[in-house]
């Protein structure tokens, strides 16, 4: 059995606020699919009572496009809606000061990691960096791992 058959399908989570926004179609259409069912309807009681099922229909589409992951994979990292492959990554930089990691690909494209993006429920200051901090590194030793093992001659 070659590596490529035992290649691990299981993904790295973690909740990560990612810059990029994304346009969900479907929460448009959504939207206005309940403005018109509004209009229609002139807002009887009963029609603001079947207006409920549209409007929860939009509320869940919205959250579903919020949702932010760092997804880790055996071969790529995954990034809010980007996506950087292993194979294609020129340089690795480590930035302990800012706490960042920067991954550029051979064309030139550019993917920053950032410790202050990692979402905590802590309250304060100092236990926010720890816990952010914390992710952080254990975000970037399983790339930095991973990375080694698909592309061992990548600068870092």
């Amino acid at each position: 059995m070659s590596e490529t058959a035992t290649e691990t399908r299981e993904f790295a989570r973690y909740k990560y606020r990612s810059s990029a926004t994304t346009f969900n179609p479907l929460v448009a259409v959504a939207v206005v699919a309940t403005i018109a069912a509004l209009v229609a309807m002139r807002a009887t009681p009963w029609a603001l009572t079947l207006l409920v099922i549209p409007l929860v229909i939009v509320i869940r589409l919205v959250r579903a496009g919020s949702n932010n992951l760092l997804l880790i994979g055996s071969r790529y990292v995954i990034v809010g809606s980007g996506i950087v492959y292993y194979q294609n990554i020129a340089r690795v930089h480590l930035d302990r000061e800012r706490r960042t990691l920067t991954l550029t690909s051979s064309r030139g494209n550019t993917l920053v990691l950032a410790a202050e993006r990692f979402p905590t429920n802590a309250r304060k200051p100092d236990k926010i960096r720890l816990n952010t901090g914390a992710k952080f590194d254990k975000a970037v030793e399983k790339i930095l791992q991973r990375l080694k093992e698909i592309n061992p001659d990548v600068v870092v």
